[in-house]
């Protein structure tokens, strides 16, 4: 749908379709090949793996035998569903007859039930319409229940028939969830609560298959579909309402009700999307300041969806593109720089009668150099020809891939087997040992034996991080705590070194590092990369080149893939454009009526499937080239749609680094049923998780602070190596009850040309408000040229950092215009976790209101004191910043005014300057 990679196994395709030909004129038949499908198979061995491995019933040519049934059964899950499905034979057309025998009926839904279990995107919808149009199936179950329930009966409850009867009742469920149920299974549902209602055989009634019939089957009504309603349609945008909107989101449940628990975060996260969403467009449509939204290239006027000419020639990422009436230089650099992911929103008026959605999807540069962004179109509404028209388009305000993927998997994700569900949502703080961790288990570490009680003393650990290590090695979940500067990210290095030396004992298989940006998962990997070259990066935003290696995309070992996955890829590929070129033609026969638009919007929803379904096949292929690797990375956005990944390989072992900035249904879209190891690191003091909606305050607490304020026990760092003392001693206690300055920072030296090493320059000088709601502060700004040029030090030791964007880019002119752009200007959010010698933080609120917007939050205030190591220079207005928030600020003026460092200039040095 939007990743760069999407087509990363085209390089194969020509000569997969060649064989295939090839294969098919021969007539390649290997009737009587009965070994287990070998995934790591020498690629001379290609075209005999290709052949269709499928001996035929001559009386049904189309149906599998019992016999290949059984041989599918013995299969792992992924081997039965690449045998079962990429061959000719549908697995849904002709298997059940009428008169079909109970070992073939059991068998049937044996293999349904595991398919579905995998969970696979585009493929489960085909599976569960497949199944919902068994009539036959439907009948003979029927007939079985009969025969169960019967009030003088002698049939019993034997092992098949369970089998039988609870893996069709979770097809039914699952059917009914997602929305494939015809009516024929309904009455199926109510014939089985009539058997049950009317049975006389108590023990029948008290075995606990029945029992879990009647639970589950009762509640079955309350189970709505709602896969892809993160997607907005115009009822929404236009509504107004919002606070009988916030209103319908129940709050926060307080049992341990896990499916309630997972729709909360789910409807959470649909509002946390769409509020913004909302406002922007109640904005658009009230049509004021559109022109400055223009110059901020967050309006284009002028645009137009254009289908490609050849399409039918077309790769699948060449089929659609968005292009600019008539571009200048702002619209080309953007079409460089939209990301893949980002939901565009086209209209034709800003009276918003109609709305088409559309994703970006991976463009080869040189289209994008013609001026032309592939998209898929996702949604529309109201609008039946959509090409070559003129539109107004925009992007949605937060980044839509991240609320897609995780939206979706907690659409679809069972309440049973709930991963972590003793912690995460019982609450639980007495905390068990991981299942693949023993606590009397030997591990060794650098061949010296220890065990998770006793950690080893050899590692280059301080007593803290010592402690936290022992107790990630006993407790299945397990957080960990780090105030700045105090090696979190050395810690996670440790931990995963420890694990991977014991790996073969443990079988824990890979361990997936998940961060919450990509600057942080390369700072991790370059230290982990000294203990072991195993490892695939997630993703594509990697910036160190010693690090690019890793990425999954330039990986080619294909010989790691099955020949079944290659020709299943090569027919969804086909379906793709078929489905396509269908919908084409739909759109070139338009007449305007209703039930041609329905059509359309049919096809384009099958069109889904399929692209989920090549999703889906991506994610295959990667799990063969990560399967034996010893560690995977990621950021958490990557990983909201991997999901299905984690469950292939029954990953164990998921370390989050900067959990606390995780939005907890992100944490919960990584965990699987697999999931029997969780290590949170991080630190709820600095930043929480950014929302899209900052009027709701759920998301807006992790999964990390909401346990630690539950009182789930943490382990704390406690000894900092970044901040010289004068500095660290702000943050204790005002945000931290104990901070231990490691004695390694008295060598730093003094800053050179100043007098003090941290300074607040306090200032009256009035902020100025900005279009998009910024704040700017010119006088701050100046002030700080003129320190710059009075300290004339090396660019990479200075970071100039504001928490308002609007500062950061008007500095950033400032040093254009100066001809000294090497300096790094940013945000204080988008510097946490990273650090620099020097930290010149400009604060910009200065009025007379004591508004200092976000400056009152605690959080945001600790990343912006912490970043500095050599010395730490600030400048504001402190008389407001105390008026916004006495407590925060006044504590802080305090500590300044104790250490005789706040005062109307920055302490430059004379002569006399020791």
């Amino acid at each position: 749908m939007s990743d760069s990679d999407d087509d990363w196994f085209n390089k194969d395709e020509d000569e997969l379709v060649e064989n295939l030909q090839q294969q098919l004129k021969q007539k390649v038949v290997n009737e009587t090949r009965e070994e287990r499908i070998d995934f790591c198979d020498r690629p001379d061995s290609y075209l005999q793996q290709l052949s269709f491995d499928d001996p035929q019933d001559a009386k049904s040519p189309g149906r599998f035998t019992t016999a290949e049934f059984a041989k599918a059964l013995k299969m792992t899950a992924l081997e039965m569903f690449l045998y079962l499905m990429s061959g000719p034979r549908n697995l849904f057309k002709d298997q059940i007859l009428s008169n079909d025998s109970h070992k073939r009926v059991v068998q049937y839904v044996q293999i349904l039930s595991i398919l579905c279990q995998l969970e696979l995107g585009g493929f489960d919808d085909q599976f569960l319409s497949g199944f919902a149009t068994q009539s036959a199936l439907f009948e003979h179950i029927k007939r079985v229940a009969l025969k169960v329930f019967e009030s003088s009966s002698k049939y019993s409850l034997d092992d098949e028939t369970q089998l039988l009867l609870r893996g069709f009742k979770n097809l039914l469920i699952r059917a009914h969830r997602m929305g494939k149920l015809q009516p024929y299974g309904y009455d199926l549902i109510e014939n089985f609560k009539t058997l049950i209602s009317s049975c006389q055989i108590p023990q029948l009634l008290e075995h606990p298959l029945c029992v879990e019939f009647v639970k589950d089957l009762q509640v079955l009504p309350s189970v709505v579909y709602v896969k892809n309603e993160i997607y907005p349609n115009l009822d929404q945008l236009l509504r107004t309402d919002t606070v009988d909107t916030e209103a319908k989101i129940a709050p926060a449940p307080n049992t341990v009700d896990v499916a309630r628990y997972i729709d909360w975060h789910r409807q959470l996260l649909c509002e946390d999307f769409m509020q913004p969403l909302r406002e922007y467009v109640q904005r658009l449509r009230s049509k004021n300041n559109l022109d400055e939204l223009v110059t901020q290239n967050l309006l284009f006027p002028q645009t137009q969806l254009i289908l490609n000419p050849v399409f039918k020639e077309a790769d699948r990422n060449s089929l659609i593109f968005m292009k600019f009436v008539a571009p200048h230089q702002d619209e080309i650099n953007y079409l460089k720089n939209v990301k893949g992911g980002t939901l565009l929103c086209f209209t034709t008026s800003f009276d918003f009668d109609n709305l088409i959605l559309a994703t970006v999807a991976y463009t080869s540069p040189d289209m994008i150099r013609q001026g032309y962004r592939s998209v898929e179109i996702a949604k529309q509404y109201n609008i039946g020809n959509i090409y070559n028209k003129n539109l107004i388009m925009f992007e949605t305000p937060v980044f839509f891939e991240p609320y897609l993927r995780v939206h979706n998997y907690l659409s679809t994700c069972s309440a049973d087997n709930f991963p972590m569900r003793r912690y995460i949502v019982e609450g639980e703080v007495d905390v068990r040992p991981p299942a693949y961790i023993r606590p009397d288990i030997q591990l060794t570490y650098y061949n010296t034996p220890f065990t998770a009680a006793e950690p080893p003393l050899e590692t280059k650990l301080n007593q803290s991080q010592r402690g936290a290590l022992g107790a990630a090695l006993r407790n299945e979940f397990c957080i960990i705590q780090g105030p700045p500067g105090t090696g979190k990210t050395h810690l996670s290095v440790e931990l995963v070194n420890t694990l991977l030396q014991n790996a073969e004992r443990l079988k824990s298989g890979p361990i997936v590092v998940l961060t919450y940006t990509n600057d942080s998962l390369d700072k991790f990997l370059l230290k982990a990369a000294q203990y072991t070259d195993s490892i695939v990066r997630f993703g594509n935003q990697s910036r160190l080149p010693e690090i690019e290696k890793y990425n999954v995309r330039l990986m080619t070992e294909d010989h790691l893939v099955p020949p079944r996955l290659k020709r299943l890829w090569w027919l969804v590929k086909c379906e793709y454009k078929e489905q396509f070129e269908r919908l084409q033609t739909l759109h070139a026969d338009f007449d305007g009526s209703e039930p041609a638009y329905l059509e359309i919007q049919s096809t384009r929803e099958q069109l889904q499937l399929v692209a989920e379904k090549i999703n889906t096949l991506r994610t295959i292929f990667q799990f063969h080239q990560s399967r034996d690797k010893a560690l995977l990375a990621m950021t958490t956005s990557c990983a909201a749609r991997l999901n299905f990944l984690f469950r292939l390989l029954e990953s164990k072992c998921f370390i989050f680094e900067e959990a606390a900035e995780i939005a907890e249904p992100h944490i919960l879209a990584c965990l699987t049923p697999y999931t029997e190891h969780v290590i949170l690191i991080g630190d709820h003091k600095q930043l929480q998780p950014h929302t899209g909606n900052y009027t709701q305050q759920g998301l807006q607490v992790s999964l990390f602070e909401r346990l630690i304020t539950n009182d789930f026990p943490a382990s704390v760092l406690n000894v900092q190596y970044r901040m010289r003392s004068c500095i660290a001693e702000l943050l204790v206690p005002i945000f931290y009850d104990k901070l231990i300055t490691d004695d390694s920072v008295q060598a730093y030296p003094n800053v050179p040309k100043m007098a003090k090493n941290m300074y607040f320059v306090n200032h009256t000088h009035p902020e100025e408000q900005m279009m998009d709601l910024s704040f700017i502060n010119k006088h701050e700004a100046e002030e700080l040229m003129n320190f710059m040029a009075h300290l004339r030090h090396d660019p990479s030791n200075i970071v100039i950092l504001s928490p308002y964007n609007a500062q950061v880019e008007y500095i950033k002119s400032l040093l254009m215009k100066k001809r000294q752009n090497r300096y790094l200007v940013t945000s204080v959010d988008s510097y946490q976790g990273l650090e620099a010698n020097i930290i010149l933080l400009s604060l910009v609120r200065s009025n007379t209101a004591g508004k200092i917007g976000f400056l009152g939050l605690p959080n945001r205030v600790c990343v912006a004191l912490s970043r500095a190591r050599w010395g730490l220079y600030m400048i504001g207005n402190m008389e407001t910043l105390q008026q916004g928030s006495s407590e925060l600020w006044g504590a802080i003026n305090a500590k300044l005014l104790a250490a005789n460092a706040i005062g109307p200039v920055f302490p430059l040095a004379t002569e006399s300057t020791p």
